[in-house]
């Protein structure tokens, strides 16, 4: 049985595990007090694709949680760092302006684009983007995907995810696209080099943590990536979406109230 004790580092998802739309969920500045505590290296994870960690970072700060870009993780941030390994590529990017930002060492181009680039955009989204994308990729351009997630929740309720998108570009041209978020094992494994790298440290994956409210792409994700995965029944949780794909993760809260309690036993 694995111990909160022997953890090294923490992944921490937002929406839906420490907030909900604007509103911070009770607990939540409590946990982050105790990882701070503790001296636990850890990162804010966001599946989000249409903010920058700069505007995620003002987000928590506006909500009393003090923070700074370095300390966010998001699939935007892990695919820039991933693609900046490559010399001399260009992508297309279909996704929220705000979010080149994350992009800017990357040559943006139109024209035989090495990827496609596609996050979130909402309500942007039309049918000239995703026709437009659908040349490129059937001319031979790869396509990566910042996320996948089929929906999502926010202040009004569940919302259509970008996963609908990536999933029609795939039906039309017959590819498949590079996942790079979560559920991904390599935005796992990157966001725990991140750490390792800031700490100069050898830990191994397994001494880290996962906390979300996302069974599959949270939990399921993360140990699939050798990482102690955490639930808190907030957010997207769904009992039965878990036992349906017989995901059983490593520790259950019924909050984060609860896993900040159990942290500060610590």
């Amino acid at each position: 049985m694995k111990s909160l004790d022997d953890l090294k580092g923490w992944l921490i998802d937002l929406d839906g595990t420490l907030m909900v739309g604007d509103v911070l969920l009770p607990g939540a500045s409590k946990f982050v007090q105790s990882l701070r505590e503790n001296k636990y290296n850890f990162r804010f994870v966001s599946g989000t694709t249409k903010l920058s960690r700069r505007s995620i970072a003002e987000r928590l700060r506006s909500l009393g949680i003090e923070t700074d870009a370095e300390e966010i993780f998001t699939a935007a941030s892990a695919a820039a760092e991933l693609l900046k390994t490559f010399e001399g590529i260009k992508c297309n990017f279909v996704v929220a302006p705000e979010l080149l930002e994350e992009f800017k060492e990357i040559e943006s181009s139109g024209r035989n684009p090495d990827y496609v680039i596609i996050g979130d955009i909402g309500s942007q989204m039309d049918y000239e983007m995703l026709n437009k994308a659908f040349k490129l990729v059937m001319g031979g351009t790869e396509l990566i995907a910042l996320r996948k997630n089929r929906y999502y929740r926010n202040s009004e309720g569940l919302q259509i995810d970008a996963g609908a998108f990536v999933a029609a570009l795939e039906y039309s041209s017959g590819k498949q696209a590079k996942i790079i978020g979560k559920p991904s094992r390599q935005f796992y494994n990157l966001a725990v080099h991140d750490i390792r790298t800031e700490a100069n440290q050898r830990w191994l994956s397994g001494e880290f943590a996962m906390v979300g409210d996302d069974i599959e792409a949270d939990i399921k994700g993360a140990m699939d990536a050798g990482l102690v995965g955490i639930l808190v029944k907030t957010g997207r949780f769904n009992d039965s979406y878990g036992e349906h794909f017989g995901i059983v993760p490593d520790f259950t809260f019924d909050s984060i109230v609860e896993l900040a309690e159990a942290l500060s036993r610590k």
